[in-house]
């Protein structure tokens, strides 16, 4: 072949190389957050929360299957706990698989050994981190935030089309045409942040009430109960009862089975009191009105509201049966 054939190959195949080496790097390193969402205060106290997010690092698996990857990480620091309202902190473990090894701090890992598929099986070809939280109570609503330093290092093809062309490193990184880097250079730092949202919840207890039999509606005693109520740490908040299934005019009714017989009744806020138990503004009761350890909110501790239930006097007796209705309990904060 003539010397002028050979160069202009040449030429064209080092005019395709440039063109080549145009595209863009095959890995970004990027700040990256893991939400572990909006759980009740009791959930969060009882079990452990998961989550998963990016480790920050994320490349281009495609080319990066043309040739061996390196790549390498180390966690720097971290606060290893979420820090919410109040100072009050949840332990939480890092690692790189789901309910895995934690992630040693200070330790370089290879993790060149990991297929490539799953090393970036996160969303857009990330590295995914898994985060879960220890059991902790008494905690008081809010947002809680931790927060993980990482640096990571990496080699990976960015140019080739049968066979690779060039590579991707991170600084500092030096690769031979063959095995494994000399040195891993400085890499490159990223911040992975961690989030969780604590709810405010309750557990309530309310026990039937039944007023018994009678022959005549002016016959029924009036009868009283107490709601078991047990919230979030450090929140105050009001209790209102709905006025039922069967209502009229503001008044509470119980009906029989499914006939137009209504049987009249009231339920008042303290076993003594004469102002009727609602669920709009002043008709609602104040955590710090209950009968038993009122103001007192570390999640453990449960409030008492004892309330008195009469049969209304004066109202005709209906047809004899059994006459019921449900009340709904609801607790603002």
């Amino acid at each position: 072949m003539p010397l002028a054939c050979r160069l202009l190959i040449l030429f064209a195949t080092l005019l395709a190389f440039a063109a080549l080496t145009d595209r863009a790097e095959a890995c970004t390193v990027a700040a990256a957050s893991t939400n572990l969402g909006s759980v009740s205060s009791y959930s969060v106290g009882t079990t452990a929360q998961q989550g998963s997010g990016s480790a920050g690092l994320q490349c281009d698996v495609t080319l990066a299957l043309l040739a061996t990857h390196y790549v390498g990480v180390t966690l720097e620091s971290s606060t290893f706990t979420l820090t919410g309202p109040g100072g009050k902190t949840i332990p939480f473990t890092p690692s790189f698989t789901q309910n895995g090894t934690a992630i040693p701090v200070g330790t370089f890992q290879n993790l060149s050994s990991t297929t490539l598929l799953t090393l970036f099986s996160g969303t857009n070809s990330a590295v995914p981190i898994y985060v879960r939280t220890t059991p902790t109570g008494a905690l008081p609503a809010g947002t809680y935030t931790g927060v993980l330093n990482l640096r990571w290092y990496y080699s990976v093809c960015n140019v080739g089309v049968a066979v690779c062309l060039s590579y991707d490193n991170s600084p500092g990184l030096v690769r031979p045409l063959l095995g494994a880097p000399t040195t891993w250079g400085t890499g490159v730092p990223v911040q992975v942040s961690v989030t969780l949202t604590v709810l405010n919840d309750c557990i309530i207890t309310a026990p039937a009430a039944s007023f018994g039999s009678a022959p005549l509606a002016s016959s029924f005693n009036p009868i009283t109960r107490t709601i078991l109520i047990r919230c979030s740490a450090g929140t105050a908040y009001t209790v209102g009862l709905n006025d039922g299934g069967n209502a009229s005019g503001g008044v509470r009714r119980m009906r029989s089975g499914t006939t137009s017989n209504y049987l009249s009744y009231e339920i008042y806020k303290t076993a003594t009191s004469t102002d009727r138990w609602g669920s709009v503004g002043t008709a609602r009761r104040g955590s710090a009105t209950a009968d038993s350890n009122a103001g007192t909110y570390d999640s453990v501790t449960t409030q008492g509201y004892t309330y008195r239930a009469a049969i209304l006097s004066g109202q005709t007796t209906p047809a004899g049966g059994a006459y019921t209705d449900t009340i709904q309990i609801d607790v603002a904060f």
